[in-house]
Formats: structure tokens, C-alpha cells, sequence
């Protein structure tokens, strides 16, 4: 490379002594030859990544982002319910925090099913009979059953705490004793 860029610097040098008119169309293609590669550099990055050409490696890609559309359609359902319910009847302070940190940690892994097909669709059913006799005589109702649905999503939170941190203790565990038997 060193010696391309200056055998460069000496035919420019030639080429701008035997013919001054020729140096600005050399600068001209040098300028457009910068900025292409200045461009391919920021800009192309994906053609960098390190890509094994195995076929497990492959199929173990394809899983891997089937998971990660299935988590997103997951998310994005049980998200839309939560906010249809926020949009139409409201949650306190402390219940929107319950809510939000739920969404953010997706608490929901293990009671998914039981969160989209029973408990939300039951209490945005709830919410609209209730908005539909103009929150006469259920407001109570619908009031108690949203702090029961926001405390099982506390609930879910822990859960998700304790078993995260029983991993890790189980991980640190594995570790230990795979070191000890490399000794």
C-alpha cells in the first residue's frame, strides 16, 4: 500500500510538470476516489461481519431470529393490551410503574398465555362494560381487579428476579468447578 501511494505521488509529480492543465483532473478523480472509499468505510460496515459459511451455523441463525420475531409479536401484543387499558381507564403512579418495569424486563415469559388470552382481554372487556354504563355502580370493580392484575405482575417481577439471580449463582457454581477440575 505504501508503495502504490507513493509510486501516486511521483506520476502526479510528472504528470504536473510535463502538463499543468492535467493536475486538476487528477485532483478531481483523486477527490471522488477519497470519498468513495471514505463512504464504503462508514457506511458498508455489514460486509465486515464474520460470517461462517457452515450450514449449522446457518440453521442456528435462521432459530435464533425466529426467536427474536416470536419475542417481538409477543411483545408488541401483550404491550398493545397494557396501553389499550392505560388509553382507556388509567393506572395510579405506582401501578404504571408495576406495568412499565413489567414491559421492560418481559416478565411475562412463563405466564404469557395465561396474560394474552385470559387476564388482559378480561379486563379490557370489563373496562369497555363498564365505560358503556358510564362507570355506574363498577368502578370499584374494575378498580380492585386492576390492582389484583398489576400485584401479579409484581409478583412476575420477583419471580423473574429470583430465577435470574439462582442462574447466575448456578453459573458461578459451573464455573468454580470446571476451573478446579482443569487444576
Amino acid at each position: 500500500m505504501n508503495i502504490l501511494f507513493f509510486l501516486a505521488i511521483f506520476l502526479t509529480s510528472i504528470i504536473g510538470l510535463i502538463e499543468q492543465r492535467a493536475l486538476l483532473w487528477i485532483l478531481t478523480l483523486s477527490l471522488i476516489a477519497m470519498l468513495y472509499m471514505v463512504w464504503e468505510k462508514t457506511f458498508k460496515k455489514e460486509k465486515q461481519k464474520f460470517k461462517p459459511k457452515s450450514n449449522d451455523f446457518k440453521e442456528l441463525e435462521k432459530i435464533k431470529k425466529n426467536r427474536i420475531k416470536i419475542e417481538d409479536k409477543k411483545y408488541h401484543y401483550i404491550n398493545d393490551q397494557i396501553d389499550y387499558i392505560r388509553e382507556k381507564w388509567g393506572y395510579t403512579k405506582v401501578q404504571d410503574k408495576i406495568v412499565s418495569d413489567f414491559l421492560e424486563k418481559r416478565a411475562y415469559d412463563t405466564m404469557y398465555n395465561k396474560f394474552s388470552a385470559s387476564l388482559l382481554p378480561n379486563m379490557i372487556l370489563l373496562i369497555e362494560n363498564c365505560i358503556l354504563q358510564e362507570k355506574k355502580g363498577c368502578k370499584y370493580e374494575v378498580s380492585s381487579r386492576l390492582r389484583e392484575l398489576t400485584s401479579l405482575m409484581k409478583e412476575e417481577i420477583k419471580k423473574q428476579k429470583r430465577e435470574s439471580k439462582e442462574n447466575f449463582e448456578i453459573s458461578i457454581e459451573v464455573y468454580d468447578y470446571l476451573l478446579e477440575e482443569l487444576k
